[in-house]
């Protein structure tokens, strides 16, 4: 698919949600949480931004690392947008299983999730759209984000701002 066509459809599905009531966003959140008389979920996923992503309604923040937040930019790049996308392509329409481990704060689930046996983050660290956050992962893809550094992919080949994860500890 073209990069403009899967462009178009990212930004209707955030105008979507963006459009929202707050009362149905907090409801979807709290209802999407983690319980553990599901400790998995599996179907095919809607990509919400780089490390989230939504499953039979139920938001699911992607385990052990962090994508860019909406807005932020590297000189002209949406590296939000970008990472979402990447996101996208790794995906595709293909059934994505999670095991949920947790609730974030903003009571999405937080899980481990794969695509035909593929943990998705270590795929998109490993490409430069997504980094290790070692707190959460215990420096799980440490490996991946070093690699995606010393080859200059994603992020780590645009001149990005200092402030491009805000004020996150990573270490």
């Amino acid at each position: 698919m073209q990069l403009w066509v899967r462009f178009l459809m990212l930004s209707s599905a955030l105008v979507l949600l963006a459009c929202e009531q707050p009362s149905t966003i907090a409801q979807t959140s709290s209802e999407g949480g983690f319980t553990e008389n599901e400790p998995t979920i599996v179907g095919v996923a809607t990509v919400i931004d780089g490390d989230t992503i939504e499953i039979h309604g139920r938001r699911i923040r992607i385990s052990g690392v962090d994508a860019p937040e909406r807005g932020k930019m590297c000189g002209n790049i949406n590296v939000y947008q970008r990472a979402s996308l990447a996101l996208s392509d790794q995906i595709g329409r293909q059934s994505v299983s999670c095991e949920l481990s947790g609730n974030d704060r903003y009571g999405r689930a937080v899980g481990l999730c794969r695509v035909s046996g593929v943990d998705v983050a270590e795929q998109t660290t490993r490409a430069g759209w997504t980094r290790d956050w070692p707190r959460y992962s215990g420096r799980a893809y440490a490996d991946e984000e070093a690699e995606a550094r010393s080859a200059r992919r994603g992020i780590w080949g645009l001149e990005c701002p200092s402030d491009l994860w805000g004020e996150r500890n990573y270490d």
